[in-house]
């Protein structure tokens, strides 16, 4: 009979391989990290600090109760980058197409509630597809909870987007409410909807790049602020912007101090 250590390991294991190996592979082709790969680049080496591993949805339509992948499709988390503390979640692909449901969502609600109380930033990795359709308004039910901890967080703790695959629908509302967005080039996308209901409403054909991609957020829309050329850079340019923002605070003495004050309203 196993040991409850030994069922420990196992689940942890089963955790990390995430949506399994061929999703992963398919993942590694398209020259995409997978979450996991991706949390651990950015993170000071022996500080990650996983929240909720072993979470499920809790959804039994549609043959969901035999589709149990635990974490559920995001990765949430709490480290130091550059020897600071940091809050991060990264959605992963290859469960669901990193989809959002109600426990999905909830992950993430309770890293950003997290963040708030403490006084440091949040950064999102996201892949997601939107919304997971098989849940119908929970999941949507979701979105509406983390666009009021954006708004919460506003002003009060930075947070940071990083768009590392096709985005779409509620997907990209919340990167959008927050301060800082940088998407991969060729791999990222952000629209409300895609080029083939464009096309059904408009009959106008456009490409998923110029639709939403990185270079048309930047040089047209102006959503995003940064761009990178693979998901390594990416995750360099947010590490080395947060740590030249650490310089420019403790030069200038900003009133948006790294250190929690007990009042809410200020670092």
């Amino acid at each position: 009979m196993e040991n409850k250590i030994d069922i420990l390991k196992k689940n942890q294991e089963l955790a990390k391989l995430a949506g399994g190996e061929a999703r992963i592979k398919s993942q590694h082709s398209k020259n995409k990290l997978t979450a996991r790969e991706r949390i651990e680049l950015l993170l000071d080496k022996g500080s990650f600090e996983e929240i909720g591993m072993f979470v499920t949805h809790r959804t039994t339509d549609f043959g969901m109760d035999k589709q149990i992948i635990l974490g559920d499709g995001v990765i949430t988390a709490y480290g130091t980058v550059h020897g600071r503390l940091v809050y991060v979640y990264s959605q992963d692909f290859t469960v669901f197409g990193g989809s959002l449901s109600e426990t999905h969502a909830e992950k993430i609600c309770k890293l950003m509630d997290m963040a708030l109380r403490n006084g440091a930033p949040v950064i999102g990795l996201n892949d997601s597809g939107g919304a997971r359709i098989q849940e119908g308004v929970r999941s949507l039910g979701g979105y509406a909870d983390i666009f009021y901890r954006n708004v919460r967080c506003s002003g009060v703790i930075p947070q940071i987007s990083a768009i590392m695959g096709p985005c779409a629908g509620g997907a990209v509302y919340s990167p959008a409410m927050t301060d800082f967005i940088i998407m991969v080039e060729q791999s990222s996308y952000m629209f409300v909807t895609g080029p083939n209901v464009v096309k059904t409403v408009t009959n106008e054909e456009v490409s998923s790049e110029a639709l939403g991609g990185a270079h048309t957020h930047a040089t047209k829309s102006g959503v995003t602020q940064l761009t990178a050329i693979n998901d390594v850079d990416c995750i360099e340019q947010i590490k080395n912007f947060y740590h030249t923002s650490l310089k420019i605070v403790r030069k200038k003495h900003h009133p948006y101090h790294l250190h929690y004050s007990k009042s809410r309203d200020h670092y």
